[in-house]
Parts: C-alpha cells; structure tokens; sequence
C-alpha cells in the first residue's frame, strides 16, 4: 500500500506539469500518463464500493462519482490519442484525484481487533 501511495503522490506533480506545459510531450508519453493515471483509480473505486457501508454517503459518492468520471474520460483519451479540448483541465483534476486517494487512503479508518474477529 505504501509503494501504490508513493506513486500516486509522484503522479500529482508530473500531471500539473503536463497541465502547465500543453503540447510538450509526445503522443506515446500522454496515453501511458493518462493509462497509468486511469490504472491508479480502481483500487479506490472497489475499496470504495467494499466499504460502503462505514463511510459516510455523501462524501464517498462525490468522490466515487469524480473517480468514475476520470476513469472513463481518461480511458477514451488513452485510446484516442491526443487533440483534446481542455486537456490541461483533465491533468489538474487527475491531479486532484491523486490527491484524493492519497487523502483517503491515509485518513481511511483502521479496523480495530474487534472488528477484525466479527
């Protein structure tokens, strides 16, 4: 967990610098990006849908819906290629989100020795 938790920190700032600077990289460069960023998601969307029931809704809905979002937008621009409108605000929110699941996965409650023998 630590080593996904690294990762997805490194990715905060290479998104925002692929925000800042459009254009800069190559087509090859941008799809891995965006692939390895679409990647890092899912262990949040099925921890998500694991804990439903100890987290709080709203929250947990909001970011589960920001996060479905991401993975299907990031996935057709993974396909596609480059050329699209507003790309630097996909890297800022992809930025966001890796933020997100850093912020969650270390503010995530910890079973206690009780809830482990139930």
């Amino acid at each position: 967990m630590i080593s996904y938790l690294v990762f997805c920190s490194l990715l905060i700032p290479v998104n925002l610098w692929a925000a800042i600077t459009p254009h800069m990289h190559s087509d090859l460069s941008m799809r891995i990006l965006h692939g390895i960023s679409t990647v890092l998601l899912i262990p949040l969307l099925t921890t998500l849908w694991g804990d439903r029931q100890q987290l709080v809704k709203l929250p947990a809905v909001v970011l589960a819906v920001f996060a479905v979002v991401l993975v299907v937008v990031n996935s057709w621009i993974t396909a596609m290629g480059m050329g699209v409108e507003f790309g630097w605000l996909d890297h800022v929110l992809l930025a966001v989100s890796e933020l997100s699941v850093v912020a969650f996965f270390l503010l995530e409650p910890q079973p206690t020795a009780e809830d482990r023998t139930s």
